[in-house]
């Protein structure tokens, strides 16, 4: 269970590329961060009061490490807007897949000790996702060093979610709602804060991302937290697989490859790596 709920939240977080980039043709990328994060929790928090009640605790110390991963996620917005403004997709995209492997060793160093075959799938499974999201011929250029910083940011939120104190869906709600609060003095710093004119594509980006980041945090408590991340990591092979089907996009050989190595290593971590 752990494994399909990672890869819901895949499948969501790649689907919001699509209206992601449309956006942020005509945005800041600060004022995007808000309205995205305006919409997705205002679907999550009520969605969080009738599945668990917004359980707690909420003392200072249970609190910490939602805090934390909600300011984090930010950065990792604003460092990922950057990339794709500086760099391109082909560059961006491998580097931004490290995520769950970044995830997974915070897991390691937190404690967490999967078997040797998870570790093994793991790594399989990371390596699958770079081979999709790694376009043949691309220059490595601009947006590299954004990217990675991206990464750090997305991996230590996603590796955050596996160690609140709340239920779930409370945990993601209370993530999304330091973020949005957060965001307030970023949208006042924007150069171009009017969202009339892609309003749309932000709702369906936040609700989205509403979508994996409810979906993830029930993987993340599930656990193992490595499985959650790296399952969730792979919506590079998601998007590849919407592009395919249908965007009707072709891709490298070795980028076929990659889904298919990413696919077997996903389904052995659903069979053996995870409960």
């Amino acid at each position: 269970m752990t494994v399909i709920l990672g890869l819901a939240a895949a499948a969501a977080w790649a689907t919001m590329n699509i209206p992601l980039q449309r956006g942020a043709r005509a945005l800041d990328g600060r004022a995007m961060l808000f309205w995205i994060l305006l919409a997705g929790t205002s679907i999550v928090i009520p969605v969080a009061l009738l599945v668990d009640g917004l359980q707690g605790p909420f003392t200072p110390r249970s609190l910490a490490v939602p805090v934390l991963a909600g300011l984090i996620a930010n950065v990792g917005f604003l460092c990922l807007a950057q990339a794709l403004r500086a760099g391109s997709i082909s560059v961006v995209a491998p580097i931004i897949a490290l995520e769950g492997g970044l995830g997974t060793l915070l897991s390691i160093a937190l404690g967490e000790r999967p078997s040797p075959l998870a570790l093994g799938l793991l790594a399989i499974a990371v390596a699958g996702t770079v081979m999709v999201s790694y376009e043949p011929g691309a220059r490595a250029a601009k947006g590299a060093l954004w990217a990675l910083a991206a990464a750090i940011c997305y991996a230590a939120v996603l590796t955050a979610l596996g160690y609140t104190d709340q239920p779930a869906l409370t945990s993601a709600g209370l993530v999304r709602s330091i973020s949005l609060l957060a965001a307030i003095p970023l949208l006042l710093l924007a150069t171009t804060r009017d969202p009339r004119g892609s309003l749309r594509l932000l709702l369906l980006a936040g609700a989205l991302d509403a979508a994996g980041i409810a979906t993830f945090a029930f993987a993340a408590a599930l656990g193992p937290s490595s499985v959650a991340t790296v399952a969730a990591s792979q919506f590079g092979t998601v998007a590849a697989l919407i592009g395919i089907i249908f965007l009707r996009e072709r891709l490298a050989p070795s980028q076929y490859v990659g889904i298919a190595v990413t696919a077997v290593a996903i389904t052995g971590l659903g069979a053996f790596g995870s409960p």
